[in-house]
């Protein structure tokens, strides 16, 4: 067995890589180190970027500097294309982006949401009636004499279903042939992981087929396209793991919409827990309207319908003066600004308790960098070309910074924060113009933003994005299955563990004890009124596209929260709300503990894990990193082990 040194600071932060972001190598038979990883991403999408702009010296510098910068953990790329990066990247584009945007107004959008979402890149969507009114009216569907025969790949998938689509807006509804599609299990080559089988794409199929027959004489309405996008994610399907994320924008004045999560749509829309939903404001709803809307979202208990301001956007980029005003939507974490059928690609800072200005300075230069040469990537072999166009003409990144809440200089102990945001602004907008130039591509329509981080976060042991640890100790949590090879790897080197109290029989919990820096900032240390104060001075000083943040509502602040929310709705865009609840239950993924809890957890942790072992529980490829979603809202920092 050929060696394999993690070389990450902590065993959490080395299960993290192992178990979402390593690529198995099946010469060596084991999985990637972390070295691995990152080389494989310079290798693939950096370093012939460099090369082809830049002399060789220079080429060869650069990219040792961004090397290391990853390989320390002080900057992060997009983690989508650091997964995809290899054959399955350079076959198409998409797989590197993030985040994308498009509007429910031709037949188009169904397979492409599907391709995309297959790609792993987040999808935020629109059926806003003055989109899905655009749709053709559905014909009365007869039985046909036709089959749609399935190809066993991303693009065979999406090409059935595009085809099932145009049958059905012909008034035909034809039968399919699954049997070329890989039964569930089987492994996926070119990004890893196991095949769902074909059962996920029948099941869309037949919900498909069911939805345009009651539409049968009238256009779909728009809960109707929403229930189709949403079970088209409801496909994406990995190792028994659903791996979607999604954003719906709909009309203030739609009542299906607004109602789409209320009573037990669990059990009647189980499809509808893939997407978050949120209204698109065109301006500021008067009182009584917002009254109402904000209840709803309050007593919804899951943060919605949101607020997504179209407004708001369209003035930040007005104040920007480099984008032309459009239409805007968003991606599922209501960060990136996006143009209909629009994408972007992420990178990350990160941001250490003890960093000063020139530390920040230096990353923002290597983030900068990094998503401009993942800008380059506009190869999209399938969807029409108006993605292209748009990524191309617009040339979008979104350059983030992760652990603010750890950062001293970045928080709110830091009076001249104004001035220290907008200098790093500025860095990494110059910075951005400087190398498109080099690469030949146009310069970002908008660079910032803040993303809320997730599963990157506790790779590099941030607190994710502009939110608060949870506490200065805590336990984290891992649920895994008793048949994935990772399970008995790590309950034979000593991890603490459990039968889940849920599922007792397929699943145990492992708990890896946390501590949080010196001096971050927890969750008891902000009211909701401070995280929004907070979150509004990203919004006005760093971000060129919105920060993202969910804040935490006590129970006895909703009414407070709504009267600060309506009188800065001229600004608002990209929060979300919850409930904020200090009740822990059984087995929680944050489980905070004191430092003599801590200290106890710390000693009965193994004072060492061999990850060279892990080589000798697989037989072969059980690795489910590639599909980890980019963008994927809520569901950011769930890292739970499905069954191989």
């Amino acid at each position: 067995m050929t060696a394999n040194t993690i070389s990450l600071p902590t065993d959490y932060q080395s299960f993290i890589h192992q178990s979402r972001y390593s690529r198995f190598l099946d010469d060596f038979g084991r999985r990637e180190t972390w070295e691995e990883t990152v080389d494989r991403y310079m290798s693939n999408v950096v370093t012939p970027v460099l090369e082809k702009s830049m002399p060789f010296y220079e080429a060869r510098e650069l990219s040792n500097e961004i090397r290391d910068s990853i390989l320390n953990l002080e900057v992060m790329p997009s983690m989508r294309c650091m997964m995809a990066a290899g054959p399955g990247l350079s076959r198409q584009n998409l797989a590197g982006y993030n985040c994308s945007y498009t509007t429910a107004d031709n037949i188009r959008v169904f397979d492409e949401v599907l391709y995309i979402l297959m790609c792993g890149t987040g999808v935020g969507f629109s059926v806003e009636k003055k989109y899905t009114q655009q749709l053709p009216d559905v014909p009365i569907a007869k039985d046909a004499d036709i089959t749609i025969v399935v190809g066993d790949s991303k693009e065979g998938w999406a090409d059935a279903y595009r085809q099932l689509i145009e049958e059905l807006y012909s008034g035909n509804v034809p039968k399919w042939d699954v049997t070329g599609v890989r039964r569930a299990g089987e492994r996926l080559m070119t990004f890893g992981g196991r095949a769902s089988g074909p059962e996920p794409l029948v099941s869309l199929f037949e919900h498909t087929v069911a939805i345009f027959k009651a539409a049968g004489g009238r256009k779909l309405k728009p809960i109707e396209v929403h229930s189709l996008l949403t079970k088209v994610a409801e496909c994406i399907v990995v190792g028994g793991v659903r791996r979607s994320a999604q954003i719906s924008l709909s009309d203030l004045s739609d009542p299906d919409m607004r109602a789409a999560k209320s009573g037990e749509w669990w059990k009647s829309n189980p499809h509808f827990a893939l997407s978050n939903n949120s209204v698109a404001y065109e301006s500021t709803p008067r009182r009584a309207d917002f009254d109402k809307e904000w209840k709803s979202l309050e007593l919804s208990g899951s943060g919605e319908r949101g607020i997504f301001n179209r407004a708001a956007a369209q003035r930040k980029v007005l104040n920007e003066g480099i984008r032309s005003i459009g239409d805007f939507g968003t991606n599922p974490c209501s960060e990136i600004v996006l143009v209909p059928q629009g994408l972007c690609n992420l990178t990350s800072v990160v941001a250490r308790s003890d960093d000063c200005f020139s530390d920040l300075e230096r990353k923002i230069r290597i983030a900068s960098i990094l998503g401009t040469v993942q800008a380059t990537l506009t190869y999209f072999p399938y969807v029409r070309p108006i993605w292209k166009e748009n990524t191309e003409k617009e040339a979008l990144l979104g350059v983030s910074i992760t652990g603010i809440m750890d950062c001293k200089l970045l928080n709110t102990k830091n009076v001249a924060l104004d001035k220290t945001l907008k200098a790093l602004r500025a860095k990494a907008v110059e910075v951005n113009i400087v190398y498109a130039q080099k690469f030949g591509i146009n310069r970002a329509a908008a660079v910032t933003c803040v993303k809320p981080e997730g599963t990157s976060s506790q790779l590099n042991d941030s607190a994710s994005g502009i939110h608060a640890r949870h506490s200065p100790y805590y336990i984290r949590t891992v649920r895994a299955n008793i048949d994935d090879p990772m399970t008995d790897f790590l309950i034979d080197q000593g991890v603490p563990r459990e039968p889940c109290v849920m599922q007792p029989d397929t699943t145990v919990v492992f708990s890896f004890p946390t501590r949080s820096p010196s001096g971050a900032v927890c969750r008891d240390d902000m009211s909701a009124i401070e995280q929004l104060e907070m979150w509004l001075t990203y919004q006005r000083y760093f971000t060129c596209h919105k920060p993202s943040i969910t804040v935490s509502v006590s129970d006895d602040e909703w009414d407070k929260v709504g009267d600060w929310v309506y009188a800065h709705f001229d600004e608002m865009s990209g929060v979300s709300f919850l409930p904020r609840s200090n009740h822990t239950y059984a087995q929680a993924p944050y489980q905070e503990i004191t430092k003599e809890q801590y200290d106890e957890a710390w000693f009965d942790f193994p004072q060492t894990i061999d990850w060279d072992a892990l080589a000798l529980y697989e037989k072969g490829d059980t690795t489910a990193g590639a599909q980890t979603l980019a963008c994927s809202g809520d569901s950011c920092e769930v890292v739970d082990l499905a069954a191989a």
